[in-house]
Parts: C-alpha cells; structure tokens; sequence
C-alpha cells in the first residue's frame, strides 16, 4: 500500500484572485477569501482528476514493502511474454506527476531506524507520465523493512513555482470550475447535486493519469493523486 503526505504547500495557486474575480465577472469588493476558497477547491478537484500537482510542492510517499525479485531462472523451453528489467518488480511508481526530482529514498526497521537508501542502487525515471524509481542493474531494494510504511520516498514535483507554468487548458479549467463553484453556491443540499459540466473533463483528459493497482482482493484501474 501507498501514502502520500504534503511537505510543503505550493507556495501559490495555478490562476490568481484577480484572473478569477474578471472569470466570474465580480467587482474588486467581493470578498477575497471567497475567491480563493473556490479557486483552492478547483484546484484540488482538477489535481485529484488528473493525478497530477500543478505548481511545485515537496511531498512524502510511504510503502509497506519494495517489489518482490522473483527468480527467473529456468531449465527448457519457454514461450510467452518476458519482462524487461524495468518491469513491475524492478521499479516502483511515485504517486504524483510530474515529478522534478526525488531528494531521498529511507527506510525503516522494526526498531525505527532511518536509513537512507544509496542513490547508486537506482535511477529516477521522470521521462514517463508515471515517474517511477527504477533499480539499477546491481542495484539491490532495502531489506529489513517494518511492517508498515517501511519505505519513505521524497520528492518535489509539479510544473513550475508560477501559474505561467501550467498548461493553460488546466489553468482554464480551475476557472471554468471556479464558476460552477459561484454559480451553484447554496444548491449542493438539494438532489440530485448539480455535477460538474463536461468541458472540464474535456479539458483535463489530455492530461488524466490512469494507473493499475492491485491488492489482494481485487485489480482495478485507478486515477487520482496517492
């Protein structure tokens, strides 16, 4: 299993009060802290859909176990697919995109001593639009982990530490977002809810990130941050 905690917020939101206010078509005395509140939950919503963080923000990511290296030495004939070194047991997945570098990887024992994992043993591969620490040929993953949350990955990622630096049709759906936020004010209570229009996931899909995870119950197809 995987968890992600936020280190350090993003110092700014992806669109400012001012490109919001002129969206909602608002004067300059509307309340401020209202815009903002809209402007954070499209944000949020808009990230969580995607799964990927818009301005930059160091985060933490704990696993309970490194993936398991089964032996693939065999005697005879085989026929089928073979994985490649990079495949599932060679790499783990970081849970947010795009990730711009990965500080450290530690892990801990049963008796909670930090260790931190040698950056020789693997390679950050931020190329994919699931960035993923990859294991070295030689390379080998720590042992001795705790029970829970044994692994701590942190990282820093996002697209940039402007709004500039989002992709615009992002930057368009937080403010389309924003205005169904204002538009359905004090409407959630009634059913059904209002939902969303459809343009924001026309805009977002480009960018939506499509996971698989597996547990020991099921295998589904998931999307979101974590």
């Amino acid at each position: 299993m995987s968890g992600l905690q936020i280190v350090t917020e993003p110092a700014r939101e992806p669109v400012t009060a001012i490109e919001a206010r002129e969206h909602l078509r608002l004067d300059d005395d509307v309340d401020n802290i209202q815009v903002m509140a809209y402007i954070m939950a499209a944000r949020e919503w808009a990230e969580n859909y995607t799964g990927r963080v818009f301005i930059t923000r160091t985060l933490r990511q704990f696993l309970d176990s490194t993936p398991a290296v089964t032996n693939n030495g065999f005697n005879g004939y085989r026929t089928g697919h073979q994985n490649s070194l990079t495949g599932g047991q060679y790499a783990i997945e970081i849970s947010a995109s795009p990730v711009i570098s990965v500080t450290s990887v530690k892990y801990y024992n049963d008796a909670g001593t930090e260790s931190t994992w040698a950056t020789s043993n693997y390679y950050v591969d931020t190329v994919r639009d699931i960035p993923r620490i990859v294991l070295l040929d030689g390379g080998s993953w720590p042992t001795d982990l705790r029970g829970a949350n044994g692994l701590e990955i942190n990282f820093t990622a996002g697209y940039g530490s402007s709004p500039d630096s989002v992709p615009e049709p992002i930057r368009v759906a937080i403010l389309q977002y924003c205005t169904f936020l204002y538009e359905h004010r004090g409407d959630f209570e009634r059913y059904p809810a209002p939902t969303p229009p459809a343009i924001l996931r026309t805009l977002l899909q480009p960018y939506k990130i499509m996971r698989f995870g597996a547990t020991p119950y099921e295998n589904v197809l998931r999307s979101g941050i974590g």
